[in-house]
């Protein structure tokens, strides 16, 4: 690919000015203003419209209770190897990780069907 470079690190930091607190300080920020303005008012395209902010937090959730079951996975293999009984494993994670009965229940399971 050939082009001007000069115009290419004009744009970048246009592209990045604009998404970071959305100004728009030019033709090409204000092509992409109108692109998102469009996907926003579009129930159908902004359905599928998130924002990095959004983007990131969901992340941020998802691997948090990944790391969340995977800890609880952990006790649970640990638990058993002290032999402990399905019935005190479900009162540990009740007390220990703050899960009702059936959340508790539905990782036992999941974590012995995998063992």
């Amino acid at each position: 690919m050939k082009g001007d470079a000069s115009k290419q690190a004009a744009l970048n930091q246009e592209m990045l000015t604009y998404f970071n607190d959305g100004t728009v300080t030019g033709k090409f920020s204000a092509a992409l203003d109108r692109a998102v303005r469009e996907v926003k008012n579009d129930v159908k395209k902004g359905e599928n419209y998130m924002t990095i902010e959004e983007y990131a937090t969901r992340q941020s959730a998802y691997a948090r209770e990944e790391e969340r079951a995977e800890k609880e996975a952990q006790t649970i293999k640990g638990l058993v190897t002290l032999n402990l009984d399905k019935d005190q494993i479900i009162k540990f994670l009740i007390d220990n990780f703050n899960l009702d009965k059936q959340e508790a229940l539905a990782a036992y399971e999941r974590v012995m069907a995998t063992a």
